[in-house]
């Protein structure tokens, strides 16, 4: 037995022995992620979902607004991958002149500084009605900042690094049209703008799968349609007497128009 117990007692002092380098690695490895982790504060962006921003984009349109409306408030968020801090700490957007067709007086930069305690901030994009050398209701604006490197946070991953501002002066599909495009026909800017200059509606995902409302829906702007075009008071109208699709072809609403 006395044999035995000495045999038992090496066993467990060389197993002791052979964990020690491990025990060693383990160690090591864990005091290089507190070290990882301590310089992995990084700034990363995206877009307002209250704003209908896509993963590198977001789209707005004067055409929803009053005339006298000249600038909006496009929103990036700038994301925090790393430790909050007890101070506030600046990053840094620059323009991608590459992805950007206007020059920097058609838009304003807001303050790019993450406040204390905090994991994002939103960063406002002051844009103008009125830019240089682009025709706003034809054709669109874009400016793209992208983050770089700054003595407080860096950029992230990649693909997250760059985000888009675009603004137009037309009217723009929004995501609801699905809702009622069946019944009242394809997107067209005409189609759209007769909807919101009659009801005042731009917004239908309230009534997706309402089928006895859409029905109803489309039953009154057919009337109101047919009201409009029979009053000789639009007979000098803008849009055309009879109301004129963007094709130039009389407006309709129903199935498969």
């Amino acid at each position: 037995m006395k044999i035995m117990k000495r045999y038992i007692n090496k066993v467990t002092a060389g197993a002791f022995l052979l964990l020690l380098p491990f025990s060693a690695l383990l160690f090591t490895g864990c005091e290089n992620d507190e070290f990882y982790y301590q310089d992995t504060d990084k700034i990363w962006l995206s877009g307002d979902p209250a704003q209908q921003a896509t993963s590198d984009s977001t789209l707005v349109t004067f055409a929803l607004e009053d005339k006298t409306t000249t600038t909006l408030d496009v929103n990036i968020i700038a994301n925090l991958t790393g430790a909050m801090s007890d101070h506030d700490r600046s990053f840094k957007l620059v323009v991608v002149d590459s992805l950007t067709n206007v020059s920097s007086d058609a838009y304003e930069l807001g303050t790019c500084v993450l406040p204390a305690n905090q994991y994002k901030v939103t960063v406002p994009v002051k844009v103008k009605r009125t830019v240089s050398g682009i025709d706003l209701k034809k054709n669109f604006a874009k400016v793209t900042f992208r983050v770089v490197d700054d003595s407080e946070l860096t950029p992230s991953v990649d693909d997250r690094l760059t985000y888009s501002v675009v603004w137009c002066d037309y009217l723009i599909q929004p995501e609801s049209w699905s809702v009622i495009s069946y019944y009242l026909g394809s997107f067209t800017q005409a189609r759209y703008r007769f909807i919101i200059d009659q009801t005042g509606m731009t917004d239908f995902s309230a009534y997706n799968n309402n089928y006895s409302w859409i029905i109803g829906f489309q039953s009154l702007m057919i009337r109101l349609l047919q009201d409009w075009n029979n009053d000789p008071a639009n007979a000098n109208s803008e849009y055309g007497w009879p109301y004129l699709n963007d094709n130039g072809q009389p407006l309709k609403y129903g199935q498969g128009v």
